[in-house]
């Protein structure tokens, strides 16, 4: 449970999605078989290890972010904000990405090592290392389509604002072009916005 005031919480949840959406929208264009592959290769050298990498980064952020329950600990989590948890089948879909992720991009382990992995019992979920070409979009559609969408539509005083994130963000996804709404963009913005709101 977050320590910060929610303005300011809700601040780092919209740059988490923002990005996620910005990085989601890059992989469907340059991920093998996307129109953009082998495009920016000569340019931007390793661009899709990149885009991948950063679409996990912030999709790990937002998976603790959706599946944390309230705890003892200054993470900023979804119930800080009166938002009812997300359903059992989703967080059991997104519990077979987190662990993959922090081993395989957010920590040096033996976990990475092949050998290592097929030598010995596995801690939960160690030993799987998802195919991220097959699985990037899947794990960023969940998180927008499902679980953002699951914020906008509760009841309650974050309402609106998370609704406000959700079209941005389902927008990025699907069009490079879209521009971020500025009412999301800068902290002074933001908390004028949600201030604007009564909250």
């Amino acid at each position: 449970m977050t320590t910060l005031d929610k303005k300011a919480a809700f601040v780092h949840v919209i740059d988490s999605h923002r990005w996620l959406a910005a990085s989601g929208c890059a992989w469907n264009l340059v991920r093998p078989g996307g129109p953009g592959e082998g495009k920016f290769d000569e340019d931007l050298p390793n661009i899709i290890v990149m885009i991948r990498d950063c679409l996990l980064l912030h999709a790990r952020s937002l998976i603790k972010f959706y599946r944390s329950k309230k705890n003892e600990c200054t993470d900023i989590v979804l119930s800080d904000f009166d938002v009812s948890p997300i359903e059992t089948s989703l967080d059991t879909c997104l519990e077979k990405y987190e662990r993959p992720i922090e081993v395989h991009l957010l920590h040096l382990t033996d976990w990475r090592d092949v050998s290592y992995r097929n030598s010995h019992t596995p801690k939960r979920g160690t030993a799987v290392r998802p195919s991220w070409n097959q699985e990037n979009s899947v794990i960023a559609e969940k998180l927008i389509f499902e679980c953002l969408k699951h914020a906008s539509e509760q009841g309650k005083h974050w309402q609106e604002p998370f609704q406000k994130l959700y079209d941005a963000s389902l927008a990025r996804y699907q069009h490079k072009s879209y521009s971020w709404p500025r009412v999301l963009r800068e902290k002074s913005d933001v908390e004028n916005y949600l201030k604007g709101l009564g909250l």
